[in-house]
Formats: C-alpha cells, structure tokens, sequence
C-alpha cells in the first residue's frame, strides 16, 4: 500500500513537472515518459532501408511509425518496424511486421482500408484513420487545410486526443529538402509550442517546437499540398493501468462505437479519463458538445460494466440526472439493462432497483 502511494505520488509530480503550462495528453499508467511510445520510422537501423529501397524510401514509413506509436500509447504492444521483421514469398514487397499487420492484403489481422501491400508506397491519412479506427482508437481525418491549425492541434490535445498531422520536417530541420512530407505525432501543445515525436529520425523524439514553426510545417507539408491531421481518441476502454485484453477494455470501446453520434468522447468529472471504479461500480465517463447531438441537458452520460465484463450499459439523460443527483452507485448499483419501454413509462434496471419515467418525473425504485 506505501509502494502504491508512493507511485501515486510520483504520478501527480511528474505530471506537474511536464506539463507546466502545457496541455497534455496524460501518458497511461505505468508509462514513465512519451519516449517509452517512440518508434522510429525505419526500427533498427535506417540503413538497412536505404540500402534495400534507396534514399528516396525515407519518409515512406511514417505513417506506419505514428500508427504504431498511437497503439503503442494505448495498448503497450511490441509491434516491430525492422526491415526484414516480416517475409513471406508471396507478398515480397512487404518486409515489416507493422506494413504486414495492419495491411489491407492480410486476410487475418489486415483492415479494409489498411496499409497496401508494399513497403515503398506512401501511407494515406484514410488508410491511417482506418487502422486507427479499427485498433480501438477512433479517429478522424482532416484534410481541409483551413482547419488544419495549430488552434485545432490544440483543442484535440486539450481533449484528451493525440494528434497525427502531415509536416514539411524542413521548417524544423534546416537539412531536410523543403516541400517534402511526413508524419508526426503531437502531443502536447501550448501558448510556448507544441512537443511532437518525428518518427524520420533519432532527434525527433520528443522534440519541441515553437508555434510559429509548427505552423509552418504544417503549412508546408507537400509543397503546401498536404495538410492533414488525423484527431485520434486514446482513453476510451483503458483503465487506470492499461488496456486490458480479457474484454474489459474491447467492451467500453464497443458501447462507445454503437452510441459514438451522441455520446462525444471521454470527459473528466472524477479527475480521470480512463475507466476506473465508483464503489462496486465500474464506469467511464462521456459528455458532448452542447452544440452537437447529446443526451440530456449537459450532454453528460456514463458507460457501466457489467459483472461478466463482455458488454457495457449507457445511462444518460433523465436517468443520468437523477441516478447521479441520488448517488446511484450505492443506493442502485450499476445497470443490468438498457433502457425499455414499459406500459408505465421508461425504464431502466439496476442491481438494487430500477429507473421508472412516465415522461414528466423519475421515480426511483429500491429493490427487486
């Protein structure tokens, strides 16, 4: 219990430490630093590229790199970008495992709109948000370079989300041919700049760079071509210590994906993003924008676990407002079933009692 408090401790100080003004994504427990997600484009040795691709190869693998460092971020996987981590004479223009996982090619792990079939090729922002998407992390792709901002960088971050944008690596690193593109993650930004991992190269990780670079890197990427940002949801499903692969995690995200259009994203109300405990209760929290659709008046709703951890129950809108103005979490404990229409009204069960609404008040009701 010491030792727990202790790191509890040292949580909250390094939080307080690195972000200073900052706006942060917090960095999931048991991950000390953002270098602890850092991939580099070309894994081990970006020789090896060269050498087998040409130099003509070395941004091609950003993509895959940011991806594998958002999943990484998430869920702690050891997803390998190594030339030759991968061969199979079938597909020989393949030589990652990160290219071969997530390929559109790969009947058993590829997605629809994965990676192609070729270590050469570029990787498309739609083929990224696809992976994403598909690796619990919804994500959302935004070309318009009118809102490809900095302003939006900033809000997506403050949000909770870590974002992947299109850069001209030149405005940052004077040796680089001005006009090229590449993928970066950023996350953290502020009134100061934003703290970004650059997968191109070793002094990319964790680099920091004022706004008015940023700017015009973003600007610039592909001749001025390119703008892009991909704005990504990390927490939804990971507790407090991590992702966890038996379904308590994959559940959460599940709940999320069928109410997505009007449960918005992760909120804060307990000081925490993630999944975490309310008494018996297991919950995340999500609110929405009051200008978009959303339940209830605040737009507030919780998602609860239930007891075999395979599936999740929504309580929002009156059922939100009173459940939480009684402290549901002791009197009624968590939900046990969707909302249903009865001949009295609404209702909703729980494990102490239920929900009743005839459209004008809730009654509360206390046991079976």
């Amino acid at each position: 219990m010491k030792l727990f408090r202790l790191w509890v401790v040292f949580l909250v100080l390094l939080g307080a430490s690195a972000a200073g003004q900052q706006t942060a994504v917090p960095v999931p427990f048991m991950m000390k630093s953002s270098n602890e997600w850092w991939k580099s484009q070309y894994g081990r040795s970006a020789q090896d590229w060269t050498q087998a691709l040409g130099d003509d190869y070395r941004n091609r693998n950003s993509g895959p790199a940011s991806v594998l460092m958002l999943i990484q971020y998430k869920k702690r996987t050891g997803i390998s970008l190594d030339y030759g981590s991968f061969a199979d004479l079938r597909y020989p223009r393949v030589h990652s495992e990160a290219r071969w996982k997530f390929c559109r090619d790969n009947p058993d792990k590829g997605y629809p709109g994965g990676f192609a079939p070729d270590d050469g090729a570029e990787v498309s922002g739609e083929e990224m948000a696809a992976v994403l998407s598909n690796e619990d992390m919804p994500a959302t792709l935004i070309s318009d370079k009118e809102q490809v901002t900095t302003a939006r960088i900033g809000l997506a971050v403050s949000r909770n989300f870590l974002a992947i944008c299109r850069v001209d690596p030149s405005a940052y690193f004077r040796d680089e041919t001005p006009g090229t593109g590449r993928w970066v993650v950023v996350f953290a930004l502020d009134d100061t700049g934003a703290t970004i991992h650059d997968p191109g190269r070793p002094e990319g990780k964790s680099l920091r760079l004022p706004p008015a670079v940023l700017n015009a890197a973003l600007r610039g990427a592909d001749g001025g071509r390119g703008a892009a940002l991909i704005e990504c949801i990390t927490a939804i499903g990971n507790h407090v210590d991590g992702w966890h692969a038996d379904g308590r995690s994959r559940a959460f995200m599940d709940g999320y994906r069928e109410y997505r259009d009007r449960i918005g994203r992760p909120a804060n109300p307990g000081a925490t993003y993630y999944v975490h405990h309310v008494g018996t209760c297991v919950v995340q929290d999500f609110k929405q924008d009051l200008d978009k659709p959303h339940f209830g008046s605040s737009g507030a709703s919780l998602l609860f676990l239930d007891s075999s951890w395979l599936r999740v129950f929504l309580v929002k809108a009156e059922f939100f407002d009173t459940y939480m103005s009684i402290w549901g979490f002791d009197r009624l404990g968590s939900p046990i079933s969707a909302e249903y229409q009865t001949a009295n009204g609404l209702r909703q069960d729980f494990e102490k009692g239920h929900l009743l609404s005839d459209g004008k008040r809730v009654q509360v009701k206390s046991g079976k």
